[in-house]
């Protein structure tokens, strides 16, 4: 592209949802969850005016780290291009000037910047305003993204539009003869959803089905409501998994595998997540409240207060975030007990903590060893990449001791009295120490997924030990 091609002198460049397929304010909201009482002087912040709600969440988020921000890559090949041809870009966004001056500093190709200050927020007319004054009566052109970007496309000679809203097109296409539209990827496909919601980790759910299943009574009417208490564990665990990428954005961006998801990398708006998680948490208490049995509901209140303390807090304390997922497991045990009225065993329930405060050990050494590489602390965990030989140890002996307590619980009077042939039962020890021990070997040669669930899924072993559990059983019961 040559100089003579252009028929402006300067390009002006939006930021959120322009030049980043985010928005920094959002981004520095999120920061804030981290604290969580801070977002109460940000809503007093909000109420005095935009510009002191931004200077609010600069002094006490401070500014995103803008190197792992996503980048839109069609709008910075256009400001190379024009660097080629000598034509100076500037950015010109509704964000602060230290943000503005972060992201010039970080980001090749700005020549300078026009930004807001606390007492003047720079969207629509007074960015257009702004933008007159500094191109001092030369032709420009402008990129934008938003419907508050017209009134600065109405004097550009150059415009270019980040999206594809037909209302935002129609009314640029009346104005000027000439427009360049960039995909900004505004609408994120049904697939990214999916992904963003862990529809796989469901499965985790049938965990509600098994207490019926011991007991003999999973038939007809606990069927049924066994099946809506999957139904709203699922939709709460999902809710959970979007604030939890939410808070996690900066530390998945670093991460090879997790920056592909749908939050950090910009598929899925924050905006958009925060609407997904209220409305998927909204969904799963108002079906359980219609539905399910208080004594029920009491526990899925249980799992989403630890879900989120773990999610803002929890993981970031080593040890304690093991505990509170091997507990998140049980839980989901304890509601299907409660769903059907089936009492459930100590012995169970202790089988059950330490079966899966070892899967949980498992998770954590297979995100230690995928970091083993790259940095001393795990973003966003209270680990170290020297901590994998206690993790490794803590998580054998902890399955090693749910076989044990497994092995008592089979020789219990509560099990010889709802068996016909409990000595049956006792294949099944070895049959889940098999499967445990070959999920550590998978993590301990760097074979482990960062979600365990896939690599579960993809080993045949699972569903070797699947089928002999529940032929077990079915036997032992005849």
């Amino acid at each position: 592209m040559s100089h003579s091609a252009i028929p402006y002198s300067h390009l002006y460049v939006d930021l959120d949802g322009t030049l980043l397929r985010t928005d920094t304010l959002w981004e520095q909201v999120l920061l804030l969850f981290r604290r969580p009482w801070l977002l109460i002087g940000a809503l007093y912040a909000l109420l005095k005016g935009k510009g002191l709600f931004k200077a609010y969440c600069l002094r006490n988020a401070g500014i995103p780290d803008i190197g792992l921000l996503p980048l839109n890559q069609e709008v910075m090949d256009i400001i190379q291009l024009h660097n080629e041809a000598g034509v100076p870009v500037f950015l010109a966004t509704a964000s602060l000037r230290e943000v503005a001056c972060e992201v010039s500093r970080i980001i090749p190709g700005i020549a300078g910047i026009i930004a807001s200050t606390p007492e003047l927020n720079l969207k629509s007319e007074n960015k257009a305003h702004a933008i007159l004054e500094h191109a001092e009566g030369k032709a420009f052109g402008y990129i934008g993204n938003d419907t508050s970007d017209i009134a600065v496309w109405r004097y550009a000679k150059g415009v270019f539009y980040v999206g594809s809203t037909p209302s935002i097109t129609k009314t640029l296409l009346k104005d000027h003869d000439t427009l360049t539209i960039i995909d900004g990827g505004s609408y994120a496909s049904f697939s990214s959803y999916i992904r963003q919601i862990r529809l796989y980790q469901w499965i985790k759910n049938t965990l509600v089905f098994l207490p019926a299943f011991l007991a003999h009574t999973l038939h007809g009417e606990n069927a049924i409501l066994l099946s809506v208490t999957f139904l709203v564990f699922g939709l709460m665990a999902s809710s959970v998994y979007v604030l939890n990428d939410l808070i996690d954005l900066q530390s998945d961006r670093i991460h090879p595998n997790k920056k592909k998801r749908p939050l950090a990398s910009g598929d899925i708006t924050i905006p958009i997540g925060l609407a997904m998680y209220i409305g998927l948490l909204a969904s799963s208490l108002v079906i359980g409240f219609i539905f399910l049995h208080m004594h029920v509901m009491y526990v899925l209140l249980g799992y989403a207060l630890t879900t989120t303390f773990y999610s803002i807090i929890g993981k970031r304390i080593a040890i304690l975030d093991v505990m509170i997922l091997a507990g998140l497991y049980t839980m989901r045990l304890i509601a299907g007990a409660e769903t059907v009225n089936v009492p459930l065993s100590e012995w169970f329930l202790g089988f059950s903590m330490f079966f899966f405060v070892s899967l949980a050990f498992v998770k954590r050494y297979a995100e230690i060893l995928s970091r083993k590489e790259s940095r001393i602390l795990i973003p966003g965990r209270g680990y170290s990449t020297g901590d994998g030989l206690i993790l490794l140890i803590s998580g054998l002996i902890s399955a090693m001791l749910s076989v044990l307590v497994l092995a008592l619980y089979i020789n219990s009077d509560a099990v010889i009295r709802l068996y016909a042939h409990p000595h049956y039962l006792w294949v099944i020890c070895p049959a889940i120490l098999a499967w445990l021990l070959q999920l550590w070997f998978l993590a301990h040669r760097g074979k482990m997924h960062d979600d365990p669930i896939i690599t579960m899924a993809r080993t045949p072993m699972t569903y070797i030990v699947l089928f002999i559990i529940v032929f077990t059983i079915l036997a032992a019961t005849v």
